[in-house]
């Protein structure tokens, strides 16, 4: 009985920071935990996020902190994997003790982790998917996103296509699992609203290459574009066997951000041509927003052997966003002070006239299509 007592008083302890919302915060330093893909096929995803986050943690830091106190992202290798996930994040939470949840890195896993922080009441920021689920309408006050939808991007890519490349007849091809079910939806939906419908859709299974029979049922209904739902390699692979078959190598292509453009193109021998790539941050080599400016300057300070990418850029701007809100609550705050300024910001985030330049960008809630061509990625369709 009294091993019994012992264990349930150790439980109690251990929770308690979590459950006293309204005690002041105390720590010496901020701690954000991190779940995401740091090896296998997504891995690059998982390092330039944290990449991006930790140059401007970094530059923080050097000037003092925030009221003298480090931001230090704490982050555990998830596979993509959900079962892994959600072992890391109870792990963050209890044994870590992080103040929030921060860039957790796709759908399927923020499926499964989100009931974990509602359940502690954690702040979710800045997670790295754009499904509908993380934007419900009464928002969830944990949540505060730095991107903007999957539907946003997807209606931009049929619009694009639908208006501008006068293209009718639209497939997709989509990861067999609520972030590939997800979009195929808002597909539907988008082209609905223009008189149009999918003319053939095809799946594949998470973490596998097995695209075969979707390219298969795809090209019996023979369609002008085909949209990607999926993640790098699956939708790498889907390109280059259509571009190896008469009947499909007229395909046109238009991918999501999640995809990630840069390794996508890598993938394909930097072949490009045929595909419009969506991005949810601008160029960070063209941009001229004083924040694009500061990425690049700090790049070269502490990471002048990196390439820049559009997944950096989005830690970067995810840190920043992150760094604001602890600067608005000032050195004396309660978890409850953080999620009300959560709360703030993504109203001033949803109006552009209110976001300040060089505190909130102005460009978080745009998508950008862009092309690559001549080894470069151009903006090709940003209209509003």
């Amino acid at each position: 009985m009294y091993k019994v007592l012992i264990v349930i008083a150790t439980i109690i302890i251990s929770i308690l920071p979590f459950v006293d919302l309204e005690s002041n915060y105390n720590e010496k330093e901020i701690r954000l935990g991190m779940s995401g893909p740091f090896s296998g096929n997504l891995k690059f995803l998982g390092e330039e996020f944290l990449l991006g986050a930790n140059l401007y943690f970094k530059y923080i830091n050097e000037k003092g902190g925030i009221y003298g106190r480090s931001l230090r992202v704490i982050n555990k290798d998830d596979k993509y994997e959900p079962r892994i996930a959600t072992e890391n994040v109870e792990d963050l939470i209890n044994k870590d003790r992080v103040f929030a949840l921060f860039g957790v890195i796709g759908t399927p896993i923020s499926k499964e982790v989100l009931p974990i922080a509602i359940e502690h009441r954690i702040p979710y920021i800045a997670p790295f998917s754009g499904v509908d689920f993380l934007r419900t309408n009464p928002r969830n006050p944990i949540i505060l996103n730095a991107r903007t939808s999957y539907d946003k991007e997807i209606k931009k890519l049929i619009e694009y296509f639908v208006e501008v490349k006068k293209r009718q007849r639209i497939a997709v091809f989509y990861q067999n699992d609520t972030y590939g079910r997800s979009g195929l939806r808002s597909v539907k939906k988008f082209l609905s609203e223009k008189g149009l419908s999918v003319v053939a859709e095809g799946s594949y299974k998470r973490n596998t290459l097995s695209v075969g029979h979707a390219l298969y049922e795809i090209k019996a209904k023979n369609p002008e574009v085909v949209i990607l739902i999926s993640a790098t390699k699956p939708g790498a692979e889907f390109i280059k066997r259509a571009r190896n078959e008469a009947s499909t190598k007229h395909f046109e292509f238009g991918t999501i951000s999640f995809l990630g453009s840069q390794m996508l193109v890598k993938a394909l021998n930097y072949k490009g041509d045929g595909i419009v790539f969506s991005q949810v941050v601008p160029s960070p080599w063209d941009a001229t927003t004083n924040e694009v400016i500061l990425y690049r300057t700090l790049m070269q300070r502490y990471n002048p052997k990196k390439e820049y990418s559009f997944v950096s850029l989005e830690g970067y701007f995810a840190a920043r966003m992150t760094a604001e809100l602890f600067q608005r609550v000032g050195r004396n705050f309660t978890k409850e002070d953080y999620i009300g300024q959560m709360r703030v910001l993504f109203q001033e985030m949803q109006n552009s006239n209110l976001a300040e330049e060089g505190r909130i960008c102005k460009c978080l809630n745009k998508v950008y299509l862009t092309e690559y061509d001549d080894k470069k990625f151009r903006t090709i369709y940003e209209k509003d």
